[in-house]
C-alpha cells in the first residue's frame, strides 16, 4: 500500500439498541436496521470519489446476554437475512463482537463482569460457536466490547483461531477510571479492571504470549492485533516530558480516534485522521462505530462525520478493505 492508497477499516459493531435489556420483551436492532441503509449511501459517495468499492466489517454480537434475552445467540443473523446477504453481495465482511455481560442479582441490572474468567471464557466461546454455526466456519475476525482485553481474552480467540482482532486501543484508556459502560440509551456497570493499554505497538502486531501489549513477531501469537486509530495530543512541557522520561513513563499523550466524540467539525475530525496517517510508516486508519438508537446524540455525531467524508481530500486516499485482505502489509 502506498500514500495514495492507504487501507482503511470501518467496523460498525451491530448491537440491540442499549444494554438494560428484557427478557419478556426482545430487544429492538432499530439501529442496525438504520445503519446497513445508511452505509449503502456512503459506500456509494465513496465509489463516486473514486474510492473503489468501499467494503466494510460487521461485528454481530452473538454472546450469551444476546442467548438469553432472544433465546439463541445467534438472533440477529438470523432475524435479517436479508441484510446480511445484500451486505455480503456487496463485499462486506463478517465477524463477532462480544460484551461480557451478566444479570446481576444484587445490582438488579445487566453488567459488564471483566473479572471473572471462566465467564470471559464462556461468552466469547458462546459467541464464537454461535457464529461459527451460522457461517458454516470459525470466526477469524473480532472485536471485544467496551474497549476491553486482557491476556485471557486473547489467549482464547488465540486457540480458536481467531485471525485479527480489532479492539486494542493503545491508550491508557477510559475504561480505567470508568464504572460504567454508556450505550446511547442507558449504562451497564462495570465488575472488574481495565488493563493499562498505552505502551502497547499503535501499529499492527504479533502479541506476546506473556503480555499481549507487547510484540513478539518471531515467537508469539497467531493473532494479529490490529490497534485502533488514534492522534497525539498537544504535547507536554518540556520540564513534564523530562520527568515522564526519568520515571519510564510515555512521554506523549494520545487518544483513539472515536467518531462518537463531539468534534469541532467533521472537517477537524478527517484533517487530524490525515495528519496521523501522514506521520505512520506504514499507514492505516481503523474506526469503529456501533449500532446505537437512531435518534440519539452519538448515532448522530457518527452519522455527520461519515457523511462528511466523501468530500474530504482524505477520502480519494482511502481504500476501505478486509482486514485479513490488508494486513501483511501493515506488518513491520
Amino acid at each position: 500500500m502506498t500514500q495514495a492508497t492507504i487501507p482503511a477499516f470501518l467496523s460498525i459493531d451491530v448491537e440491540p439498541d442499549g444494554f438494560q435489556l428484557s427478557r419478556s420483551n426482545p430487544p429492538g436492532w432499530d439501529g442496525f436496521d438504520a445503519l446497513v441503509g445508511f452505509l449503502q449511501q456512503l459506500r456509494a459517495d465513496l465509489q463516486q470519489r473514486g474510492g473503489g468499492s468501499p467494503r466494510f466489517g460487521w461485528y454481530v454480537r452473538t454472546d450469551q446476554q444476546i442467548a438469553d434475552v432472544s433465546s439463541r445467540a445467534s438472533h440477529v443473523l438470523e432475524t435479517f437475512p436479508d441484510h446480511l446477504a445484500r451486505l455480503a453481495d456487496e463485499g462486506d465482511y463478517f465477524g463477532v463482537h462480544v460484551h461480557p455481560i451478566r444479570w446481576s442479582e444484587a445490582q438488579g441490572l445487566w453488567v459488564h463482569d471483566i473479572a471473572d474468567r471462566e465467564w470471559l471464557r464462556h461468552t466469547i466461546c458462546v459467541a464464537l460457536d454461535a457464529f461459527a454455526d451460522w457461517a458454516g466456519a470459525p470466526a477469524l475476525r473480532f472485536r471485544m466490547g467496551a474497549g476491553f482485553l486482557n491476556n485471557d481474552v486473547v489467549a482464547i480467540l488465540d486457540e480458536r483461531g481467531v485471525a485479527v482482532d480489532l479492539t486494542l486501543e493503545p491508550v491508557a484508556g477510559w475504561g480505567l477510571g470508568a464504572s460504567a459502560v454508556l450505550s446511547g440509551i442507558d449504562a451497564s456497570p462495570i465488575v472488574g479492571a481495565y488493563e493499562d493499554c498505552r505502551r502497547a505497538p499503535r501499529e499492527p502486531f504479533r502479541p506476546s504470549y506473556a503480555d499481549f501489549r507487547i510484540p513478539d513477531q518471531d515467537g508469539g501469537r497467531r493473532l494479529l492485533m490490529v490497534p485502533l486509530t488514534t492522534y497525539d495530543l498537544p504535547q507536554r512541557s518540556l520540564l513534564r516530558r523530562l520527568a515522564l522520561k526519568m520515571a519510564g513513563k510515555p512521554q506523549v499523550l494520545t487518544q483513539v480516534l472515536y467518531p462518537s466524540l463531539d468534534w469541532p467539525s467533521a472537517t477537524d475530525f478527517w484533517d487530524l485522521a490525515a495528519e496521523q496517517l501522514n506521520k505512520m510508516r506504514q499507514p492505516y486508519l481503523s474506526l469503529a462505530v456501533r449500532t446505537d438508537a437512531a435518534d440519539v446524540t452519538i448515532t448522530k455525531r457518527v452519522s455527520s462525520l461519515l457523511e462528511a467524508l466523501p468530500s474530504h481530500p482524505l477520502s480519494a486516499r482511502l481504500r476501505f478493505v478486509d482486514p485479513l485482505d490488508a494486513v501483511a502489509g501493515l506488518v513491520l
